[in-house]
């Protein structure tokens, strides 16, 4: 077997050539691939460095066996070893032990990362630094054991310090919140009640915070803060008044308010927003001013009352000071101590300054010495009150002497000491003289009763008189008589009879004219019609030769008058001058005039003597002559006239007739005369 070792050498040459070129390639291209790996390793490493400056991190590993740390630098190129001695320089003693029990747990396998707040050493302007420290496994060996610890520090002193003025802010605000004199209220971003003071849980009687802000109370649940829009709201100041009583009938939402009655509430809300003008939440700072606003109302309702007591007071003293004035009485102090006397028509001033000297000259000088005594007793101050008349010296329009009367009591201070009495002074002269009237009045009202009495015998010799001829002739139809006269027994006592029965009925009359008994009907009526049937019926009974007649004026006379009563006057006049005219005429004739009926009776009787004339009115006197008259007929007729408001008048002379006239007043409707007749 022949070798070609010049082939072989060849081409192992190739071989090796082609080996080379493919390790010089592949050379080439891991330079290029370690070139760029090294190139992107820096990038990412710039970048870390970036990240890890922006974020003030720092990264360092930890070998347990050899207790080493390495720092890596901020740039990521260098690394810097330390002992731990070295490295515990960077942070506090305490912190640092903390540290490396935790790197100690790590490297032991009881945890495999945490993170410990450590704090740094104190730097020349006082301010120590805080870091942040992660502690994680790096790397493990064969048996899965820690070999080294990895170890991301961030400075977080910004932070802490950040967080510390947040606290401590939130502090002082909390401490604000909570022992603020007002009502604070929180409400968050979605307007939920979130923190509450206990001077607001005191102004709405919520004994529970816990309760009340479990139910996630709305601010749209507060009845005046329904129309609030959120996302506009700023600050805003509001009052409001809130019945709650009815609120919690219609409308129960926040069953721990335990408030009643109407609540007045003025608060200020203010949104919270950052400086993105984000919402926050709503700040309500507020009080409860029912006590203020009642207390307000009270003083106003005590201000009206005191206006109004102020006024009734000034009425009041207006009233007394018009009463005064109308009266004519006058009010007096005097005072012991300067023996002086004021007298006065206005409570507001002094009207008259008088001494005792002055008083005493105005009065009469009968009067003088009881002035004296009392002035006396006054300046003893003598605890008395006096009521008493003097007669002064003036006189009134009907020139009569001018009497006076003085009332005080005294008037004491608060040790009972007497300062000064106080009285009225009034004139009592009309009272004087209008008791001396009455007493005079009460003489004549005794007389007057005498009279009376005299004309009850009077008439009870009256009635005794026809009743005892009744009784008389009665008795003679029991004992032995003519039966002819038997007639005449009966007449006579039918004619007494008739005759005592009218005088009772005049007497039952009279008496209810005194007693004002007699009622008076007014009504209209036509008294044309009706006047000379009312004479004819008192001249049913006529003297033989006597003729009469009635002047009738008018065809219709409608007047507003007592028709009953003016029927009774007429009649009576007529009978009475019937029984007065033994012969010759007896006229009655009437006429209208002004709101006056005026009616006149003329006859031709013998008429009567002044001395009979004065005593016609008379009840106790009757004529002798006039046997078919009680007496009281023309009593009668006068009081009636008198309570129909009219007159009567009697014109008589002896041998000359009588006339008398009736005048009543009245109302006319209408009236029509009669035609004058012309012969």
């Amino acid at each position: 077997m022949i070798i070609d070792f010049q082939h072989i050498s060849i081409g192992l040459l190739v071989i090796l050539v082609t080996v080379i070129l493919i390790m010089i390639i592949y050379n080439r291209i891991y330079y290029r691939r370690e070139k760029e790996i090294s190139t992107q390793t820096n990038q990412l490493n710039t970048q870390l460095a970036l990240v890890l400056d922006s974020s003030k991190t720092q990264v360092w590993t930890f070998d347990p066996m050899k207790r080493i740390y390495v720092l890596l630098s901020q740039d990521g190129h260098s690394r810097t070893e330390y002992t731990p001695l070295d490295f515990s320089q960077f942070y506090h003693h305490d912190d640092f032990k903390d540290l490396h029990h935790l790197l100690m747990a790590i490297r032991d396998g009881k945890k495999d990362s945490d993170t410990i707040l450590v704090r740094g050493q104190q730097q020349e302007d006082g301010q120590m630094s805080v870091y942040e420290i992660h502690v994680s496994v790096l790397d493990k060996d064969r048996l899965g054991k820690p070999k080294t610890l990895l170890g991301i520090q961030r400075d977080n002193t910004e932070d802490v310090i950040r967080q510390e003025n947040n606290r401590r802010l939130s502090l002082r605000f909390q401490t604000v919140f909570d022992s603020s004199l007002i009502d604070m209220i929180f409400y968050d971003e979605n307007g939920i009640l979130a923190d509450i003071n206990n001077k607001a849980l005191e102004s709405f009687g919520v004994k529970s915070r816990e309760a009340l802000l479990m139910r996630k109370v709305n601010i749209k649940d507060i009845p005046a803060y329904r129309e609030i829009d959120l996302d506009r709201l700023d600050t805003a100041i509001m009052s409001s008044i809130t019945d709650i009583d009815k609120t919690k009938r219609h409308d129960e939402r926040i069953p721990e308010v335990t408030i009643s009655g109407k609540n007045y509430y003025e608060v200020t809300l203010n949104a919270i927003r950052d400086k993105e003008h984000h919402f926050h939440g709503v700040i309500a700072a507020g009080r409860n001013i029912t006590e203020m606003v009642e207390s307000h109302h009270q003083q106003q309702e005590k201000r009206r009352l005191l206006r109004k007591t102020t006024q009734e007071i000034e009425t009041y003293i207006a009233n007394i000071n018009y009463t005064l004035h109308v009266s004519g009485v006058r009010i007096f102090n005097y005072n012991p101590h300067t023996h002086q006397l004021d007298i006065s028509s206005d409570l507001n001033k002094v009207q008259y300054s008088l001494s005792q000297i002055r008083c005493a000259s105005l009065l009469d000088e009968t009067e003088r010495r009881r002035l004296r005594g009392l002035f006396l007793r006054m300046d003893q101050c003598r605890q008395d009150t006096f009521s008493t008349t003097f007669r002064t010296i003036f006189r009134d329009k009907q020139r009569r002497n001018i009497y006076m009367t003085f009332s005080a009591i005294p008037v004491t201070d608060k040790d009972g000491t007497i300062t000064h009495y106080f009285g009225l002074c009034r004139n009592d002269t009309e009272s004087i003289y209008t008791e001396a009237q009455l007493r005079e009045e009460t003489k004549k009202a005794q007389e007057t009763e005498v009279l009376k009495n005299t004309f009850l015998k009077n008439m009870s010799y009256e009635i005794r008189t026809p009743l005892n001829n009744v009784l008389g002739f009665a008795d003679l139809f029991n004992v032995p008589h003519d039966e002819a006269d038997e007639p005449v027994f009966a007449e006579e006592i039918k004619r007494n009879t008739g005759m005592l029965l009218k005088l009772v009925n005049d007497i039952l009359f009279i008496s209810k004219l005194d007693a004002r008994m007699v009622e008076f009907n007014y009504k209209p009526c036509d008294f044309a019609t009706l006047f000379e049937g009312y004479c004819y019926m008192g001249w049913t009974l006529l003297n033989p030769g006597v003729t009469v007649s009635v002047e009738n004026p008018y065809s219709q006379l409608l007047v507003t008058i007592d028709e009953k009563n003016l029927f009774e006057v007429v009649q009576k006049l007529c009978a009475h001058a019937a029984r007065q005219t033994t012969e010759g005429t007896i006229r009655a004739k009437y006429e209208y005039r002004n709101g006056e009926l005026s009616i006149a009776i003329e006859d031709t009787s013998k008429g009567y003597s002044p001395e009979a004339l004065s005593q016609i009115f008379d009840r106790l006197s009757k004529d002798e002559e006039d046997k078919d008259g009680t007496g009281l007929e023309m009593p009668i007729i006068k009081e009636l006239v008198k309570q129909m408001g009219g007159n009567i008048e009697i014109q008589s002379a002896e041998g000359k007739g009588t006339t008398v006239y009736v005048i009543v007043p009245c109302e006319m409707t209408s009236m029509e005369k009669k035609a004058e007749i012309i012969i």
